[in-house]
């Protein structure tokens, strides 16, 4: 049982939804940027791809992906709980998301379409 005498204490300020924090032009505007790092690595999923096999290049791209997402994290947690007008957490969490933001699209440009059609048709490159 509450009992209050008086004036009732306001509770907190209710957070920001996660939909409310995503920043849609901070994160566009990283993934733009990291353009010219998803060549190279789209390049090197595609020879492990075409070389190797597809369940190895997809194991190539989930573990840097894990790791990165990780980091992504990490770096997204020292920006909150560090002072605000410190710029060396917030570049390194840009640099973070960055990083990401190219593997992710690396990803998602070399290696579902391709699964996809070796998985229905079941041809295989020579």
């Amino acid at each position: 049982m509450h009992v209050t005498i008086g004036r009732p204490i306001p509770g907190p300020e209710p957070e920001e939804r996660w939909w409310q924090r995503i920043r849609i032009g901070y994160n566009a505007a990283l993934a733009f940027l990291s353009l010219p790092l998803t060549g190279p690595w789209s390049w090197v999923l595609a020879s492990v791809r075409d070389d190797e096999s597809l369940a190895g290049a997809w194991v190539m791209a989930g573990v840097p992906l894990t790791v990165l997402a990780v980091l992504d994290n990490a770096r997204r947690v020292e920006v909150a709980g560090s002072a605000p007008e410190l710029w060396g957490p917030k570049i390194r969490a840009a640099l973070a998301r960055l990083l990401l933001w190219a593997a992710v699209l690396a990803t998602v440009l070399t290696l579902p379409v391709s699964t996809i059609v070796y998985a229905l048709t079941g041809v295989r490159p020579v």
